[in-house]
């Protein structure tokens, strides 16, 4: 009886203790999200996503879908509306965050700028928690100089270019008429974005998974007739007398002497 006494109170303080243990630093240190931000997370995937698909971006992340308005033809200048859910997977360490391009057939690229909460703000992926469902929004419009009967809608996660670290001590450079360009060399040494690649579902062939293809009401009837509004504007701008040259006067017939 004298050891079990003992031995129960030990428990009864162990058990006391574990109860009003604090919380862990992670969670104590969480903020609280605004009103907006919270309405961006979801538990799960809603069952009425307009557009569901699956791409899986190296185990890190899953793209569950989106919606796009209007559903249409996207005509040169006008506005888009672009909603992402995205479900976290795993960690995403470093400056992860989403982008969005316009890639036309013959291959060059839009970004769509977006100050969503996920992309710049409370919501971007180093601050996710695995299972649940982020999204997106991005309101853009489309190129008015587009010149394709289509383009595609390509999205990734992606960091920031990193520019190399400069060493402790940089020599002076002995001719200081090369020193601007070492700079501008220097800047042209920064690390370029590291992407996420796609694991599974439509990709671009490059770093991006494909959401969408939208057509854009121009046809080459109407590709033909800008060219030739180009060309023709073109030709009259070479022909055209620079401004502030005065017209050449006809010569005055010489006057007889006398």
């Amino acid at each position: 009886m004298r050891m079990r006494a003992p031995a129960a109170l030990l428990v009864a303080l162990c058990v006391a203790g574990c109860a009003q243990a604090p919380a862990t630093d992670e969670a104590a240190e969480k903020p609280e999200l605004s009103p907006q931000a919270k309405s961006l997370v979801l538990d799960q995937a809603p069952s009425d996503i307009p557009h569901p698909l699956y791409i899986d971006f190296n185990g890190r992340a899953d793209l569950l879908g989106y919606a796009l308005e209007p559903a249409g033809i996207a005509a040169p200048g006008s506005q888009l509306s672009l909603k992402l859910y995205w479900r976290s997977t795993g960690k995403l360490d470093g400056e992860y965050v989403p982008y969005t391009e316009l890639v036309l057939p013959n291959g060059s690229r839009t970004e769509v700028e977006s100050s969503s909460p996920v992309r710049k703000g409370e919501l971007v992926p180093s601050k996710w928690e695995q299972g649940k469902v982020y999204v997106d929004e991005a309101s853009f419009t489309v190129p008015k100089d587009i010149d394709a009967a289509r383009f595609s809608i390509v999205v990734g996660l992606r960091t920031q270019p990193i520019a190399p670290e400069a060493p402790a001590e940089a020599p002076e450079p002995k001719d200081t008429k090369k020193a601007p360009k070492k700079a501008e060399q220097a800047a042209e040494g920064t690390f370029g974005p590291v992407y996420l690649s796609v694991l599974s579902g439509p990709a671009d062939g490059k770093y991006g998974g494909v959401i969408a293809s939208v057509e854009t009401g121009v046809t080459p009837a109407a590709l033909r007739a800008r060219a030739k509004t180009d060309k023709r504007g073109a030709a009259d701008a070479a022909v055209k007398r620079p401004a502030g040259k005065p017209a050449s006067a006809k010569p005055r017939p010489a006057q007889p002497t006398q």
